[in-house]
């Protein structure tokens, strides 16, 4: 207890370190990100609509017994969020949009800590915390859309700065959490499976994949859901026959194709696992050295490749691609246009679902917005195949060689540190 109490005293002392003025520009660019999502507060979309109609069906069958019923065709963590809402006060769609914009804090918070990795100090990773925070579609999906991306995304981010921490285990926790949520979570599998193979994780640690997701779907079985029933559940959502271009600029914004529709859909599934093989044997035959910065940028390109070639998607699915690439700006800054690119095309992509069908939709082309996340999979993917054709650079710009005594210290440097360690238990 008593080294928690010098924990937070320590953080305290380098708040105060910090110069007033400062202080205040970022206390006010804080109430700012928390009014952009109030602003939005009573705007509804259909999709909010619908979680609505889940909700009032839970609680009319008992709120927690009532998850023992198949309502909807997500999985059960997010009824349990639905779960959570009831016991709130206010307006259901309020207090649906309210846990969904909880979990931007998430995605924020993990946003500073992966750039923290690369930058020393305080001030780089807020820069990157709230740019996070003020993206457009960050801010639109919680608490405009009332989409729940913030979850699932968040919990990739957060596997993902644990696998770069060798925190193997809480990683693939994270993963299983992040694909528990919603099926999008294998967006970020891939880097899992390139660590894997290049030896860089152990073979056992996928042993926590099925074990969290599981064990996640308990309490739902516990009071009564068929457990055949519930760990299918996605299974609906891959047979879903709506169209192989949606809303995503993605490669089947090309092919606006009316037959053989089912085909195309696998051969979509299996094309993209092709690539996704491909990348990763290119790096591990290629032994190139996968460091932090690396591994950052294989997650981006994944994040970007992989809903960009896939069919039936959404354009929020490009939510992870969102945060990645500007992670990946943080890490690699030469590439600082890789994350306005993808946010003008995921952006501009929301807006025809959001005016409702309204007359002024579509507002841009979706082939346009296309051929600008065709330039972000080639851009990501091009660079890591040139980091696996020259593996055996020194030290690239990404990852200069750090002088141990040249660096000054930062006085404020432990604003946001790592966590304090467990108190050594006492001797019996």
């Amino acid at each position: 207890m008593s080294f928690g109490y010098s924990w937070g005293r320590q953080r305290l002392a380098a708040i105060r370190a910090v110069p007033p003025a400062e202080r205040l520009i970022l206390a006010g660019l804080v109430v700012l990100a928390v009014l952009v999502r109030v602003v939005g507060r009573n705007y509804v979309t259909t999709d909010l609509v619908v979680f609505r109609d889940w909700y009032d069906q839970l609680w009319a069958a008992g709120g927690i017994t009532g998850l023992r019923e198949p309502i909807g065709n997500y999985n059960a963590p997010f009824l349990y969020l639905l779960v959570v809402a009831g016991f709130l006060p206010g307006s259901t769609l309020l207090k649906i949009k309210l846990i969904f914009a909880v979990f931007d804090v998430m995605v924020v918070y993990f946003m500073y800590r992966l750039v923290a990795l690369r930058y020393p100090g305080w001030r780089i990773p807020t820069l990157a915390a709230l740019v996070t925070a003020f993206l457009p579609t960050v801010v639109v999906n919680a608490s405009m859309y009332g989409q729940c991306e913030s979850v699932w995304a968040g919990f990739a981010l957060g596997g993902l700065y644990l696998l770069l921490r060798d925190r193997h285990w809480w990683a693939v926790a994270f993963f299983a959490t992040s694909v528990a949520f919603k099926p999008q979570g294998v967006f970020i599998l891939p880097v899992l499976l390139l660590l894997v193979l290049a030896g860089r994780v152990r073979w056992r640690v996928l042993l926590a994949l099925p074990a969290v997701y599981l064990l996640l779907a308990l309490p739902a079985i516990a009071v009564g859901r068929g457990p055949v029933e519930l760990l299918t559940v996605y299974s609906s959502q891959a047979d879903d026959k709506g169209g192989l271009a949606r809303s995503a600029p993605s490669v089947f914004q090309y092919l606006q194709i009316a037959y053989a529709g089912g085909i195309f859909r696998n051969l979509g599934y299996l094309f993209t696992i092709a690539v996704v093989l491909g990348i990763c044997y290119a790096l591990v035959a290629s032994r190139v050295d996968l460091d932090r910065t690396r591994i950052v940028t294989a997650a981006a390109c994944f994040a970007v490749t992989v809903p960009f070639l896939l069919p039936s998607m959404h354009e929020r699915y490009f939510y992870l691609a969102d945060l990645l690439t500007l992670a990946l700006a943080f890490h690699r800054p030469r590439l600082w246009y890789l994350p306005l690119i993808v946010q003008a095309a995921s952006a501009l992509s929301y807006l025809p679902f959001l005016s409702n069908g309204g007359p002024y939709s579509p507002f841009v082309d979706a082939r346009i917005l296309s051929a600008l996340m065709l330039a972000a999979v080639v851009v990501t993917t091009y660079t890591l195949l040139r980091d696996a054709a020259a593996p055996a650079a020194a030290a690239t710009p990404t990852n200069p060689p750090v002088a141990p005594t040249a660096t000054p210290i930062d006085p404020t440097a432990v604003l946001v540190g790592p966590e304090p360690p467990a108190p050594l238990a006492r001797r019996p």
